[in-house]
């Protein structure tokens, strides 16, 4: 099973993925939020410039952000700079839609877009919203067509699976399918949120709020639709988000999402949301964790570390990788007795 990461990017993310391929991490991704983000293409591409072998990717480009063509370009850009070690995630955009007041793209016009995608980096023409575009890089760009990249679909369910098994692409996805972690047989990396505890350390420290708290703001985010539905904080937080004034409500419900809590996320920050809401725990249960996720037949996860200290996150998190390879198989009746367990559900 692949050790991956994924990022928030910030100014210092280009020197965290520089540590992230000294530490032995397979692939090293950004989310791409031009509006809450430092920017997508200028940190991979500094990136790129620094690293040799671990691979670099971007989690998710969407329809809505960007024009196909911007995007398209970006991708030729990125893959470029990172020759044979560039992927490109594709979603339908559930966070960059709300950003903008709109709707997340429908699957059917999502792959279409994938599609698109794929021509224009072949170096083709294709039509789209009624007029005909091409990529129009000259050799002198340094940009050559074709380009292969491989596509990653951002997908939870089944039609998400079943578009990217149409369009032959992997899957990024939650660990929320109890024994068998993603009812799809292509390549899949199971994102995990969480921070490494020390062996004494309550799991609502200071530290550990700073550490989990983007992931477990997004559990917030998720309400009765994620891992804390039935809990009270869950229901505290809707209820400050609907008392905000609905035409600004969209901006504020993923202020600071994944890479930082905001003040209405911070009052309802407890242990208990951290517990249910992340995948933490101490070094051993991580690996444990690890380790039966491994065996249930994920091919890697992708670790987004949280927090002010990133250089701690992605050691502490690599290091407890290792352990899982000291424990003990878990068989697939264990797994099956277990499969509602937090640590396969809460992510």
């Amino acid at each position: 099973m692949e050790i991956n990461c994924v990022f928030a990017p910030a100014l210092d993310t280009p020197d965290h993925i520089v540590l992230a391929e000294e530490l032995g991490y397979r692939r090293a991704w950004v989310y791409d939020v031009p509006v809450s983000y430092a920017d997508t293409g200028i940190t991979l591409g500094l990136a790129a410039a620094r690293t040799t072998a671990i691979r670099l990717g971007v989690s998710v480009f969407t329809p809505h952000l960007r024009h196909l063509t911007m995007n398209a370009a970006l991708i030729a850009h990125l893959a470029t700079v990172a020759p044979g070690r560039f992927d490109a995630g594709v979603g339908a955009g559930f966070t960059s839609s709300t950003y903008l007041g709109r709707k997340p793209a429908r699957w059917a016009d999502l792959e279409r877009y994938v599609q698109a995608l794929r021509a224009l980096l072949a170096g083709e023409q294709v039509e789209w919203d009624g007029t005909v575009v091409s990529l129009m890089h000259s050799p002198a760009s340094g940009i050559r067509y074709p380009l292969e990249v491989p596509i990653w679909m951002g997908a939870h369910g089944p039609k998400g699976f079943a578009t990217a098994t149409r369009l032959g692409a992997g899957v990024v996805t939650n660990p929320t399918h109890g024994d068998r972690p993603v009812p799809f047989d292509g390549a899949c990396q199971l994102t995990y949120y969480g921070t490494v505890l020390e062996d004494d350390e309550p799991i609502d420290s200071p530290r550990a709020i700073e550490a989990a708290g983007p992931g477990a703001s997004l559990a917030l985010h998720m309400g009765q639709h994620g891992p804390l539905a039935g809990m009270p904080e869950a229901a505290g937080y809707q209820a400050a988000i609907d008392a905000i004034d609905e035409r600004h409500r969209h901006l504020e419900l993923y202020r600071g999402h994944l890479i930082e809590p905001n003040a209405i996320d911070r009052r309802f920050l407890t242990g208990d949301v951290i517990r249910r809401g992340t995948m933490t725990g101490t070094a051993t249960e991580i690996a444990a964790i690890l380790r039966r996720l491994e065996d249930a037949g994920a091919t890697a996860v992708l670790y987004q570390p949280g927090g002010p200290d990133i250089p701690r996150e992605l050691a502490a998190f690599r290091a407890a990788a290792e352990l899982r390879h000291d424990l003990p198989s878990t068989s697939t009746e264990n797994s099956t007795e277990n499969s509602t367990d937090q640590e396969v559900q809460h992510a």
